[in-house]
């Protein structure tokens, strides 16, 4: 059998991206590769590959001859089946303890309105736009759970689970990070994209004082939130004319 320490050579300095395929997506790979250090740029750059299919399906059926409106929903759908619907899961998980209950019915409202909030604002951007904004949807919702993982204590990662949870990244790391991402948004939204990002930052950073506060600390679940947040904030913003 395959030793993780046999995929780290062969991957090389691709492993990091390895581990976070399987860590924070649908892909399946060998068991074996997958690890506690669950690298926070790897984690963000995996909003690409996400971005780009979710735009390639909404391209597909637009060509397809759907509506664009239909063929922009189900691009929206697939950046949910890419990233293994970590963020909606974790979202009602977070809202079930903020309440105090399983599957209350302020999380199916919350997720319902989070959805449908999310399916109008891409059914008005323009396709020739879908591009950039399938891109820096996926891009800041990453970002933002992992900006802020980088203000809050390490949270334990489970090996078994699948989750947006990266290991502590120094502090150059994480802004160098933050200017890419940063300048994929601005380059998709134009100047309001500079609003979308102090928005997601402001957020994230509440959300932070908030589960110090309440849960002494961060959790899956939480960052889970900020990735929806950051999500969601690309996309209303993208709708600004």
């Amino acid at each position: 059998m395959t030793s993780r320490e046999d995929w780290q050579r062969r991957l090389g300095p691709l492993y990091g991206g390895a581990v976070a395929l399987v860590s924070s997506t649908p892909w399946r790979w060998p068991s074996e590769v997958a690890d506690d250090t669950r690298s926070p740029a790897w984690i963000v750059i995996m909003g690409l590959p996400i971005g780009l299919v979710s735009w390639a399906v909404a391209l597909g059926a637009r060509a397809a001859g759907l509506h664009y409106i239909i063929a922009a929903l189900l691009g929206l759908a697939m950046l949910t089946v890419a990233s293994a619907a970590l963020i909606e899961r974790g979202l009602g998980e977070q809202i079930d303890r903020w309440t105090g209950t399983t599957g209350s019915p302020a999380t199916t409202v919350a997720l319902v309105f989070v959805t449908m909030l999310r399916a109008v604002a891409i059914a008005v951007v323009e396709p020739r736009d879908w591009l950039p904004v399938f891109l820096a949807t996926a891009l800041a919702g990453r970002w933002a759970a992992v900006f802020l993982q980088a203000l809050g204590d390490a949270i334990d990662v489970d090996e078994s689970s699948r989750s947006l949870v990266a290991i502590p990244a120094p502090a150059w790391l994480v802004g160098a990070i933050s200017i890419a991402v940063a300048v994929v948004i601005v380059l998709a939204l134009g100047k309001a994209g500079i609003l979308a990002i102090a928005l997601i930052a402001l957020a994230a950073f509440m959300l932070g004082l908030s589960a110090q506060r309440r849960e002494g600390g961060l959790s899956a679940p939480v960052v889970a939130v900020a990735a929806a947040l950051g999500e969601l904030v690309v996309l209303l913003v993208a709708t600004i004319h």
